[in-house]
């Protein structure tokens, strides 16, 4: 095993070495993101990669493990680079995850050793290309490019500045550096390392580069570097020395040193010495934007912005930007650009300019500055508008809108201030004293009432932006100026009963107007009030009295100045005409009786011809139009007049177009009624709505209606088509009685009529509607009882319900077993009776019982019925044996009976399965044989000792059962307080055929089986 070289490089170029030893089976490096890791390796002497965690492992082939920790990032992408170099080659390691999580390598070359390769510090070179090697070593070290650093002469080298030794040699001389056997010094060269030399005040004047070495004494040197040369000579010891200061001072640049040795007896021998980097040349620096070179001035928007100063530069140097005492510092990006912001408040505002001070070092110190100026502007120019002085007062009345309207202000001296109106921009620029104005001409502002914006903004050649805006006030015109109400009302007319009212005039104005209305030659004064509104009025003898039309004019100046005027047309008819009213020929005598009432009644007059008369009788109006001779007529339908006995009033009324009115009146006399008419009860029933209702005892027996009427009145009652004559006595009594069966029986609803006629011939009728109700129309019994009619044990032991249909509302009693029960009826008409167990008797017999129903109208109905009650239980079952063969039990053999034979057969404490049966009868033994079958109905045999229920059932459905256990080896403990013999009435526990049985029975236990 050999040891393995290393070197790694951040992303800013420094470079560390090392190397891990042949006796280290496992090694650790860190992983820095961005960094480059180069190994001395090829890809023969490599195994395999493998990932842990974030850390990749590399497993040589030897056996040695080298892990790079923290090589994975968190996303699982690699955060650095990995190489492998060997023989004067770089390859890139790029690692793929496979299906099963391996990692495969892919080696993509990268660089091969040359000059100025910028991978050079990650090369490795193999022994062949080594030239000057210690002579005598013997082993297989390789070197690396840049592998040490070397201090020589005034150089001072670092790994971060380490260069590419160019390597050449025309003669590899063997040794151990100590001399040959035959005393001879090989030549040879004591810097290995690279040398490197640079930063302020370094130069040709104050620094040197010396290279040192050994040779044969006498030996003649030369030392190149770049373009420089410098011969020396071997002392006498062998050591010689060569320094390259003042004009032999190198060039800047990165530069391999050549070694010549031209020994005494004309030996030549080429050595390559170390890599030597000078670099004295300041970096270039310059600002390209951000300062006043740049033609730039930061505004107050820019400034809160954030100010940006850019340049460019050497690539890496770091820059250091003074502004105010403010410093920013950056670095020179890859494509030599930078830049340095100062963000909003850490330079001061106003108008100035400042120094700019820009130092830049490169990385071997080297430092340039550069001082520049930057412009700042955060003050904008002042601007203002003297609203109040526009047109001498703040207000533009339509007189100075009309001759052009002039905005004045101030502003900074030599401002230029646009100013906008309505849209409309002028621009000015502010004199001496700060003043401006501008006149905008005629039109500009639009009529009306409003306040105008006016924007005033000055911009100063920073770019800031000082606006301010002002308003004024505009008014060219009287808004809202107009007439709201209408003379005459509706019609536009004004009549007699509106001219004696005075004639109001309202409108609307702007508020402080003065509104002068003029009607004839008279005029009126209203101011408009703060809400616009103003009213005026005519008093009764300011309107002259006629039919006639003018003109009425209202004008309004407003408070400034401004007028409008209003007209309107007046119309004025104060006259009304002729009307007369007829009232002693209504009816013909003055008086409306009910035959007269019920053909019509005609009511006449006089009146203008083409007069609209409006006539009302009784509250009833009727509308009618003069003829031609000025006679008018109308009539009243019988059901306009209201009958009864009562002296109405009467009144025609006429109003002309105008709306001038006139009327008269009087009274006519009606009498169109039967008074006192009234019907009393008839002792009929009631229903439980109340209703009056005629059942069968009312029909059965008769009946009798009364009433009163005017006395001498003829009164006629009818019932459902039957029709009697009442009597009626002089007090106005009167009584109509029906006899037995004169009312047909039955459920339906009678109309009731009372027809009357008093002395003077008029009639009236009452009518009503009486429900006559003569029987029960539905009761029933449902059938058949517990579903078969017969009530056995098992269902008189939860009682007995009987249920049956009558008629709604209906009431149901049932007598049975010597009681009375009440059954519940519901709306429907169904009824229900719940026979308590109680009440039932231990019996076989067949029980009388009678239904019987009320209904609502209080008729009665019954109907007779009978059940039958078996609730005697048959004997227990009698076993008379069982069989067994070598499989089980296959037969159990009971005495004949006539009830049904069912057998259960106890599973388990919840539970008992009915076991199929074969019945085979032995009639002269009178024994039943029953044999167990299979769900296919195949013989089958059940285990000996099984426990079974033998249960015998009468036709009524009443059960009794024995209780068999059957024998087995062992001991039988039989558990009756189980669930599994629930619901079996048990009378006989059969322990007959099982010797060995165990039974412990309680009370309750004994309660539970029947």
């Amino acid at each position: 095993m050999k040891a393995i070289d290393f070197v790694t490089r951040t992303s800013a170029g420094a470079a560390q070495y090392g190397s891990i030893s042949e006796n280290d089976s496992m090694m650790t490096l860190r992983a820095e993101p961005g960094q480059e890791l180069s190994l001395n390796l090829r890809q023969s002497e490599v195994k395999g990669y493998a990932r842990s965690g974030g850390d990749l492992q590399i497993t040589l082939a030897d056996g040695r493990v080298i892990i790079l920790e923290d090589y994975f990032g968190a996303d699982g992408v690699p955060d650095s680079r990995l190489f492998i170099s060997a023989d004067g080659y770089l390859n890139e390691v790029t690692l793929v995850e496979g299906g099963n999580g391996t990692l495969y390598a892919q080696y993509g070359p990268t660089e091969q050793w040359g000059k100025w390769s910028p991978s050079e510090e990650l090369i490795f070179l193999d022994e062949d290309e080594r030239v000057a090697a210690i002579a005598g070593t013997g082993d297989e070290n390789v070197s690396m490019l840049g592998a040490a650093a070397l201090f020589g002469g005034s150089g001072l080298a670092t790994a971060a500045s380490v260069g590419a030794a160019a390597v050449a040699a025309s003669t590899l001389i063997p040794g151990d550096g100590s001399g040959s056997g035959d005393g001879r010094i090989a030549p040879s060269v004591d810097q290995e390392g690279p040398i490197t030399l640079g930063g302020d005040g370094v130069g040709p004047d104050t620094d040197s580069v010396t290279l040192t070495g050994r040779a044969e004494p006498g030996s003649t040197v030369t030392v190149t570097l770049g373009d420089k040369s410098v011969e020396t000579t071997a002392d006498d010891e062998g050591n010689w020395q060569a320094e390259f200061a003042g004009d032999n001072f190198p060039s800047d640049g990165m530069h391999t040193a050549t070694v010549t040795v031209v020994e005494p007896d004309g030996t030549t021998s080429d050595l390559a010495g170390p890599e030597v980097t000078i670099d004295t040349t300041p970096p270039e620096t310059s600002v390209t934007q951000g300062t006043e070179a740049s033609g730039e001035i930061f505004n107050a928007e820019e400034f809160g912005q954030g100010i940006e100063l850019a340049g460019s530069g050497e690539p890496g140097a770091t820059i250091s930007v003074t502004v105010e005492g403010v410093t920013r510092e950056t670095v020179v990006s890859e494509s030599g650009s930078w830049s340095v912001t100062y963000e909003a408040g850490s330079l001061p505002e106003g108008e100035y300019t400042s120094a700019v001070t820009v130092i830049s070092r490169d990385a071997m110190g080297n430092s340039t500055t550069v001082t520049e100026s930057i412009a700042i502007d955060t003050v904008a120019n002042a601007v203002s508008i003297s609203t109040s002085q526009i047109e001498g007062d703040g207000t533009i009345n339509q007189a100075e809108e009309a001759d052009g309207t002039t905005i004045v202000g101030t502003a900074t001296p030599g401002a230029v201030v646009v100013v906008s109106v309505q849209g409309v921009e002028q621009t000015v620029t502010a004199g001496g004293d700060g003043s401006w104005s501008v006149t905008f001409a005629p039109g500009t502002l639009p009529q009306g009432t409003y306040e105008a914006e006016i924007t005033a903004s000055s911009t100063d050649a920073a770019g800031n932006v000082n606006t301010t805006t002002g308003t004024v006030q505009v008014d060219t015109r009287v808004d809202n100026f107009a007439l709201t109400s209408s003379s005459g009302g509706a019609d536009g007319v004004i009549n007699a009963q509106e001219a004696q009212a005075g004639l109001e005039v309202t409108g609307t104005s702007e508020p402080g107007s003065t509104i002068v209305v003029q009607l004839g030659t008279q005029q009126v004064t209203a101011v408009a009030g703060a809400d616009g509104s103003w009213s005026a009025t005519f008093a009764a003898n300011q309107i002259t009295p006629g039919t006639y039309t003018t003109t009425m004019t209202a004008t309004a100046t407003d408070l400034a100045g401004n007028t409008s005027i209003q007209t309107q047309s007046v119309t004025v008819d104060t006259e009304a005409g002729l009307l007369t009213l007829n009232a002693d020929q209504i009816g013909g005598d003055g008086t409306i009786n009910q035959a007269e009432a019920q053909a019509g009644v005609q009511v006449t007059g006089r009146a203008d011809p083409g007069a609209i008369v409006t006539v009302t009788l009784d509250g009833v109006a009727h509308e009618v139009v003069a003829g031609a001779n000025g006679v008018w007529t109308t009539t009243y339908a019988s059901h306009e007049i209201t009958e009864g006995v009562h002296d109405p009033v009467v009144t025609a009324t006429t109003t002309d177009a105008a709306g001038n009115a006139t009327s008269v009146s009087d009274t006519v006399h009606v009498d169109t009624r039967v008074d006192n008419l009234t019907m009393g009860g008839g002792g009929f029933a009631a229903t439980s709505d109340g209703r009056s209702v005629i059942n069968g005892d009312v029909a059965g027996s008769g009946f009798e209606l009364t009433g009163t009427v005017e006395p001498g009145s003829t009164v006629f009652v009818s019932i459902g088509g039957t029709r009697v004559e009442a009597a009626v006595d002089a007090s106005g009594k009167w009584v109509a009685s029906f006899g037995p069966g004169a009312i047909a029986g039955g459920e339906y609803d009678a109309a009731l009529i009372v027809d009357v006629t008093d002395a003077a011939g008029n009639t009236q009728s009452l009518t009503d509607t009486v429900r006559v109700d003569t029987l029960v129309n539905a009761l029933d019994k449902d059938s058949p009882v517990e579903g078969d009619n017969v009530v056995n044990a098992a269902e008189a032991s939860d009682g007995v319900t009987l249920t049956g249909k009558v008629e709604p509302g209906s009431t149901v009693t049932v007598d049975l077993f010597g009681k009375s029960y009440a059954a519940v009826v519901d709306a429907s008409g169904n009824w229900r009776v719940d026979l308590p167990a109680a009440d039932i008797p231990q019996a076989e017999e067949s029980f009388d019982m009678v239904i019987r129903a009320t209904d609502a109208a209080g008729n009665v109905s019954s109907v007779t019925d009978s059940i039958a009650i078996d609730t005697l239980v048959p004997d227990q079952p009698d076993v008379v044996g069982y069989f067994r063969d070598h499989s089980g039990n296959r037969n159990t053999t009971i005495e004949t009976t006539d009830e049904d034979i069912s057998i259960h057969r106890v599973d388990g404490p919840e539970g008992a399965q009915e076991l199929n049966l074969y019945e085979a009868k032995d009639a002269f033994l009178n024994e039943s044989t029953y044999h167990f079958l299979d769900g296919a109905g195949a013989p089958k045999s059940i285990p000996d000792g099984s426990e079974l229920v033998i249960t015998g059932t009468d036709a009524a459905g009443n059960a009794n059962s024995t209780y068999l256990v059957l024998d087995e080896a062992g001991v039988t403990t039989v558990d009756l307080g189980s669930n599994a013999v629930d619901g079996f009435n048990i009378e006989t526990v059969d322990l007959r055929f099982s010797d060995q049985t165990e039974l412990t029975i309680t009370a309750d236990m004994l309660a539970g089986l029947s």
